[in-house]
């Protein structure tokens, strides 16, 4: 159709010139008709396209706004001519940027009688998380005699919320043996006690599977175990939320592999009543605990509205949190940058008696990077390089160096 459109301005740019030649040297009432002919007919063209664009109608509605990243919604869409003209080459384009419309093209080309719609009746899918708009993004009209195409911004657009995915786990394979076992309930990072060598008399009150009835019957009374408090392991998340620095496509894609591993993880502990606390820096330092699954629902609505903009990088959030002075942590540090900062970090939690992994979400391979893995392995850090391409509960689930 441009190539059409560029002949016909052609032919009417030299059809302009040629009567108004026609007109200056004959003059006459044919010769002037002609010339104004030729004058009003593209002008009038042009007015058409303004008509069409302020007459036609367009609605479009989902059967829910607020969504989950890959999960399909029900899409309509209906343009209709409620006018006494026909319209004719109204394109509507579509935003495919974030966005799929199943079984739709990103253009559709219609052409409209008097009184006369066209419906689709579709799916749609949101790509990414966050907050934007889909289904149309502009009206494209062309004049009925191929002069001019004006392109027309919907002033209403979908907006939608789009929640990010929670990848369900069977088993998390990063984690070290000790939670990570074919009955997570049996070693559900639970607070546990211990026997201690000391003993007691018995106590009404006291529990009947303490007593030790071979030193009871030696003593000729009843006599218990002592048991100390051990304190629990603790699960901690660090969530890398320093800005990314990658086109706009790489940006999205690294921001939502690192939320949904940290919720793919949170979540699989969640289920099993074992809690964990996730470590952030946006507007200051979070520390949010996963205590149920009640909280991991509260978190997870709110990653719609997470913003990567931390002044902190995740190896300072490791730190401090090492000051405490814990053992048996199992840390999992999800960033998109590996530093010598974060290494000498890592390299303290695991000095301090604590298990640690680093998630490396990035598409990085240079030669740099393979050294600083390494590097890293062979200094007993889990390290696991999660790419674009890559499914999170691949990675997460099975064990691979």
């Amino acid at each position: 159709m441009v190539f059409i459109m560029k002949i016909n301005r052609l032919i009417f740019t030299v059809a302009i010139i040629g009567s108004s030649i026609f007109a200056s040297y004959f003059g006459g009432n044919i010769a002037y008709a002609l010339f104004y002919l030729t004058i009003f007919i593209p002008i009038i063209a042009f007015l058409y396209t303004l008509y069409v664009y302020f007459r036609f109608k367009i609605y479009q509605k989902m059967d829910a706004y607020l969504v989950v990243k890959g999960d399909w919604t029900t899409y309509s869409f209906v343009i209709a001519n409620e006018d006494y003209i026909t319209f004719r080459n109204v394109k509507v384009n579509f935003l495919s940027d974030k966005s799929t419309i199943e079984s739709a093209h990103q253009i559709a080309e219609y052409s409209l009688l008097p009184s006369e719609s066209e419906r689709m009746e579709t799916r749609i899918k949101c790509n990414y998380r966050g907050e934007y708009n889909v289904g149309v993004d502009s009206i494209e009209v062309t004049d009925f005699l191929y002069l001019f195409s004006i392109t027309y911004p919907i002033a209403s657009k979908l907006k939608v919320i789009v929640l990010p995915r929670v990848v369900p786990l069977d088993r998390l394979g990063i984690a070290p043996p000790q939670t990570d076992v074919k009955n997570p309930l049996r070693a559900s990072n639970m607070p546990e006690e211990e026997l201690d060598t000391e003993m007691r008399k018995y106590n009404p009150g006291d529990s009947r599977k303490r007593i030790h009835w071979k030193a009871s019957a030696r003593l000729g009374e009843l006599i218990t175990r002592k048991y100390q408090h051990i304190p629990k392991a603790e699960i901690v998340l660090f969530m890398d939320m320093m800005k990314i620095n990658e086109d706009e496509l790489k940006v999205i894609i690294a921001e939502d592999k690192i939320i949904e591993s940290v919720l793919a993880i949170s979540n699989f502990y969640a289920l099993r009543g074992t809690p964990s606390q996730i470590i952030y820096e946006m507007d200051g330092k979070k520390a949010v605990g996963i205590n149920s699954k009640e909280d991991f629902n509260a978190f997870y609505k709110a990653c719609v509205h997470i913003r990567f903009n931390s002044q902190i990088p995740v190896s300072e959030l490791l730190r401090e949190r090492l000051l405490r002075g814990d053992e048996g942590m199992f840390c999992v540090a999800v960033t998109h940058n590996l530093t010598k900062e974060l290494y000498l970090a890592a390299i303290q939690a695991i000095t301090n008696g604590n298990h640690i992994c680093i998630l490396f979400i990035s598409d990085d391979v240079s030669e740099e990077t393979k050294k600083i893995i390494d590097g890293m392995k062979a200094s007993g850090i889990k390290v696991y390089q999660i790419m674009s391409e890559d499914e999170i509960a691949g990675i997460l689930s099975l064990e691979k160096v």
